[in-house]
């Protein structure tokens, strides 16, 4: 079998907005945050919708700074099909850039690239002309905005 570099091909770019977190605090893991959905939507060329406010970030602040992210959301088409999308991810930035970036005054004033926010995707869905999403992995970029983060998600080939 021949070792062919992996590719990826657009799928749809998220935008959600979050409510305020629920601070868990310091545990023998670093520091648990935890950010319910309060909406927000994906646009792509095969795929259009809603996320339902019924899922959220199971963040975790780790002693280098680093943050784990562990997300769970429903999605709703345009043609009301529901798609259960998880996904497991690690977010990294200097000192610096962090105080930019969670300060809702000035995140839009730093560039995705400037950080590292990355996140391996997965689907669930019974609705048939969706199915083809249970047989995908995705992947996607972060960006943190003044409403809550985009995400640019791609499928791997």
């Amino acid at each position: 079998m021949k070792n062919e570099p992996l590719s990826t091909k657009p799928l749809f770019d998220m935008h959600v907005t979050l409510n305020p977190p629920h601070d868990i605090g310091k545990h023998y893991n670093g520091r648990r945050m935890i950010f319910d959905v309060k909406g927000g939507y994906i646009e792509g060329e095969r795929i259009n919708g809603t996320m339902k406010p019924s899922g959220g970030d199971w963040l975790t602040q780790h002693s280098d700074d680093s943050f784990t992210l562990d997300v769970r959301v429903c999605l709703e088409t345009d043609d009301k099909a529901l798609i259960y999308m998880f996904y497991k991810g690690r977010w990294v930035m200097s000192p610096e850039i962090s105080r930019k970036v969670l300060n809702p005054k000035t995140c839009a004033t730093v560039d995705k690239n400037a950080y590292y926010l990355r996140n391996l995707i997965m689907f669930e869905t019974s609705a048939e002309e969706y199915k083809w999403l249970n047989n995908i992995v995705a992947v996607s970029q972060g960006e943190i905005t003044p409403e809550g983060i985009s995400y640019y998600v791609s499928e791997v080939c």
